[in-house]
């Protein structure tokens, strides 16, 4: 007699990521892009604890629009409710940078 296990057919839900494939994607989709830049974006969302199905379709969206580059990724991985939202300019980067430094030194001067 047959196990019943082998079958009942083993539903496939698991979503693996395909990296390397969107890469290659994207190398077809948009020539124009550098194939590092959305590299690095697929990994600021990585480390950014996004799953993978939220960082394929934030991908697929943007390889979709002509205007759109791979930091546009990186600016909504920093502000998920902002779509056009852009990465900082390295001088609005070292003056947030300054303010929190002179609050935290406030704050270490008002506690001794």
């Amino acid at each position: 007699m047959p196990d019943f296990h082998s079958l009942v057919p083993i539903p496939v839900t698991a979503i693996r990521p395909a990296r390397d494939e969107l890469l290659a994607l994207a190398a077809a989709m948009r020539p124009d892009w550098q194939p590092r830049d959305l590299a690095g974006a697929l990994a600021a969302a990585a480390n950014n604890g996004w799953p993978w199905p939220r960082t394929f379709l934030a991908t697929a969206r943007l390889l979709a629009d002509p205007d759109a580059q791979p930091r546009d990724l990186l600016a909504e991985i920093a502000s998920p409710l902002e779509r056009n939202a852009r990465p900082l300019s390295p001088a609005a980067n070292a003056r947030h940078a300054a303010e929190a430094k002179a609050r935290l030194d406030e704050s270490l001067g008002a506690a001794s």
